[in-house]
């Protein structure tokens, strides 16, 4: 927390603005009370927003915290209100309540507010220094507590006068123009000069980039680096880190990184993994946990195996402690006992585990366990700001949300975009303005409206620009960083009035979003240019001869391909390359009902209620049997699905689940065929390599011919067109392994040795059944694609496992995406959907 006003340092006379530490260090200001009203409300929910939290907790909880804390900042002594004098009114049962809740907090106070009700009533001559305000500095819309604060020590240290007036820049310029309220009804337009400009650029990047090269400029032409500002109403770390790479210092950074509350975080964590179902990133921000036992590189290696499907902890095999406890991390719990009793023999193993388990607000007593009310009763605090470290020297930082703290010459607004500049005002969660009003009437409460929120915000803007005097330049990006649109500030429309000719604001900005920082209209200082990009090589080129054998057996042969494997290697042999060498990319998502999830689902569903052997089950019993089966594959592969916010999309899969199998069970019926294998695991060679894998489904037929099937969670229309091309791979794969099988001990294969083999694709969403290599009679359900399904995908394969026999990998080019979506008939996933690396090591080609 930092005042709406200066003080002066009585030794210095230097102005700042004064920190909640500091003004503790200066009154010797107690240790405040914890401030967690979220807990008081989700513990005993007031009517007033009861059924709200039944309905939204977090929302609720969130409103509810920021209208108290509007409420606590309209007190001029930060002390219980009263709310009698309103007549009986929704307003009166709204700030009543509120005052309740305050109540219900005893002495605790918002962050910094507990240190300034000290002030307030601590009596004259205490204070270990004097804390002279700045004459005229307090923010006119300051809150009635800030503005207190300022009176008392007013009252006693006195006030010293501004050291000189706020600059004015030249009359006649446009920015002296804007210096008379850049909302004023009679501002006068006069023609573009150099005291304002304005730029387009890509990202928050580029514009921190571009404000640190303008500063350097100037100051490279004698303007003191002090005399010169940059605004920001974002995080400043992209301009702390264009600052330092220009040399230039910047006077305003926080000391150090924001802190987080890893002890509530962790606790929040572990309350998570003992509901069930509980989301693998929550696991695996455990595994990272500074509070836990294991090494950082453990903690590291645990996760990426969480995020990619292992929750065994195999990692952890070695210390049968540090195992124990992941068992117990896991384990979810089904009673309120229950809960205590993990989280009690967690917390003894875990550094700082007693602060830990006094965040977790367990309930006395063996009532039901109710996670919701747990949940809501957490309290993760928000990363800790260190307070800014200002000199003399360097280019000042201004916040956006702060009137500034020292005068310009030239000001260069970093991120002039929207909801900034002026600040767009919210609306008070609690209370509608015709309400407020009552409120100032009877009790004196001075809540802010919407129309003084956006009073406040053009009056913080008029100070920034009246604190220039030479020039201001704005800088707009047009995205934020992860590459959505942004669009420019509303304030643009007020600035451009001070313009003549302009009749769209838009027309205001020079876009130097497609310019290399070299073309831009400032000298750009960088430390080395960056080198010229190599055109890219047709291949990659190792010295090793045989790319296939970088992954060993124990004895030393190199392991077998399987079919999916090979078939990214004919899409683009690079993604291949990095999948063999364990760089695949390891990006963290939240769960999503995609389409590998659902084809897992099903596939177990298939192979539990479709056994080897049986007879095929009647309708009625075959959707009993998909239900039950279909609960334990959910936990397996999908646990997220269970929970309650999932419930349309389980229900909706488990239907299409349903409806396939039925269609399955037809399909088998009409072709008299009986089930032999079953996720059979299957070795052979071919092409030359070894392969292994396992096969969805094998069928006999009544002649005694043999289909391997592979079920995909997919439309016919796509598979056909692939078939029909020759670019089908997998299922051609498993035909080949029996051909020239690899043989071991109970591999099952004697029944499948001495058949004539087909395959078969079944697609699960329209239950097509597209088969090649066997011969079906008449009013079968399958359609026969014929014999040359993989013709072309042979004779591409054999070329990509030629290269890199020879230590060759080839590189995709820019035209393969199209040629493999419209000529061979499939989207390619190793390129659209797979590591940043294979896309960035795409050569182009030009179009013939």
């Amino acid at each position: 927390m930092f005042t709406p006003f200066l003080v002066a340092d009585p030794h210095s006379a230097v102005r700042y603005r004064l920190s909640a530490d500091r003004l503790a260090e200066l009154s010797l200001a107690p240790q405040a009370e914890s401030w967690a009203p979220g807990s008081a409300i989700a513990e005993a929910p007031d009517p007033v927003w009861a059924e709200s939290m039944a309905n939204a907790p977090v929302e609720t909880i969130a409103a509810v915290v920021a209208a108290l804390e509007d409420l606590v900042l309209a007190t001029p002594d930060l002390r219980l209100p009263s709310a009698e004098a309103l007549p009986d009114s929704r307003a009166k049962r709204h700030l009543t309540a509120l005052v309740a809740l305050w109540q219900r907090l005893g002495d605790a106070l918002p962050e910094g507010l507990a240190t300034v009700r000290h002030v307030l009533e601590l009596p004259h001559g205490r204070f270990l220094d004097r804390l002279p305000v700045v004459e005229g500095s307090l923010d006119p819309s300051a809150s009635a507590a800030m503005r207190a604060l300022h009176d008392r020590l007013k009252a006693e240290f006195g006030a010293i006068p501004a050291p000189v007036e706020m600059p004015v820049a030249p009359a006649g310029s446009r920015l002296h123009a804007l210096q008379g309220g850049v909302g004023a009804k009679d501002l006068s337009a006069g023609p573009a000069d150099n005291s304002l400009s304005f730029f387009g650029l890509r990202d928050l990047a580029a514009c921190a980039d571009f404000a640190a090269a303008r500063a350097r400029a100037l100051i490279e032409v004698g303007v003191p680096a002090r005399e010169i500002a940059v605004l920001t109403s974002a995080d400043p770390g992209q301009l702390a880190r264009a600052f330092a790479a220009q040399g230039v210092p910047l006077s305003g950074l926080p000391a150090a990184p924001p802190e987080r509350d890893i002890l509530g975080e962790t606790a929040l964590q572990l309350l998570l993994a003992k509901r069930s179902p509980t989301p693998a990133m929550v696991l695996a921000s455990l595994a990272l946990s500074p509070l836990m036992p294991w090494a950082a590189q453990t903690g590291r290696d645990l996760a990426e195996s969480l995020m990619e499907g292992d929750f065994r902890g195999k990692i952890l095999d070695p210390n049968t402690e540090h195992k124990a406890l992941w068992k117990d991390v896991r384990a979810s719990a089904a009673s309120l006992q229950q809960l205590r009793f993990l989280i009690d023999r967690i917390c003894t193993q875990l550094s700082e585990g007693e602060a830990l388990r006094a965040r977790i607000p367990l309930p006395a007593g063996d009532d039901l366990l109710d996670w919701e009310a747990l949940l809501r009763s957490m309290q993760v605090g928000q990363a800790a700001r260190a307070e800014a470290v200002r000199n003399l020297q360097g280019v000042s930082l201004w916040s956006a949300l702060e009137s500034p703290w020292r005068s310009c010459r030239h000001l260069i607004l970093a991120d002039f975009t929207e909801g900034a500049y002026p600040t767009r005002p919210g609306t008070n969660p609690m209370f509608l303005d015709s309400e407020i009003a009552a409120i100032r009437a009877s009790t004196g409460l001075q809540l802010r409206d919407r129309a003084e929120g956006l009073s406040h915000s053009l009056a913080l803007f008029d100070a920034q620009l009246r604190a220039v005097s030479e020039s201001a330049t704005f800088l707009v990006p047009w995205r934020d960083m992860s590459g959505g649109r942004l669009a420019p500030s509303t304030g643009l429309s007020l600035v451009g009035r001070a313009i003549e000719g302009i009749e769209e604001p838009a027309n205001l900005l020079t876009d130097l979003s497609r310019l290399a920082p070299a073309d831009w209209p400032i000298a750009y200082h960088s430390s080395a240019p960056l080198p010229e990009a190599s055109p890219l090589p047709e291949a990659l080129c190792f010295p090793r001869e045989d790319l296939l054998a970088l992954r060993r057996e124990d004895d030393g042969t190199a392991k077998p391909q399987s079919p999916s494997r090979l078939e990214k290697l004919l899409v683009s042999p690079l993604a291949w390359l990095l999948e063999e060498l364990g760089a695949s990319d390891m990006g963290w998502s939240a769960e999503a009902l995609d389409v590998r999830i659902k084809g897992n689902i099903a596939h177990e569903v298939f192979e539990h209620v479709f056994r080897v052997g049986e007879d095929l089950p009647d309708p009625p019993a075959l959707l009993e049997a998909v239900s039950k089966t279909y609960d334990s594959a959910l936990a397996r592969h999908a646990g997220f699905l269970r929970s309650s916010a999932w419930e349309m999309e389980r229900k909706g899969l488990e239907r299409e689940i349903q409806q396939a199998a039925v269609t399955w069970r037809d399909h088998l019926q009409a072709l008299g065929a009986r089930i032999i294998g079953n996720e059979m695991w299957l070795a052979g060679e071919a092409h030359g390599i070894r392969l292994h894998g396992k096969a969805d489904e094998i069928l006999e037929l009544p002649d005694g011919d043999l289909l391997i099937v592979d079920h995909k969670k997919s439309g016919t229309r796509n598979r056909s067109k692939r078939m029909e091309a020759g670019w089908d791979l997998q299922a051609g794969l498993y035909r080949d392994m029996i051909a020239r099988p690899i043989r071991r001990d109970g591999d099952g294969m004697d029944k499948l040795i001495g058949h004539t083999v087909g395959i078969a694709y079944h697609l699960m969403n329209d239950g097509g059944l597209l088969t090649s290599g066997v011969a079906l009679a008449n009013g079968s359900p399958a359609r026969d694609m014929g014999e040359a399904v993989n013709a072309q995908a042979i004779v591409s394969l054999t070329e990509r496992l030629a290269e890199l026999g020879a230590g060759r990998v080839r590189l995709n080019t820019s035209e393969d995406e199209d040629f493999f979506e419209k000529e061979a008939g499939f989207k390619p996933y190793a390129l659209t959907d797979g590591s940043p690396l294979v896309r960035a090591f795409i050569r182009d080609v030009e179009e013939d």
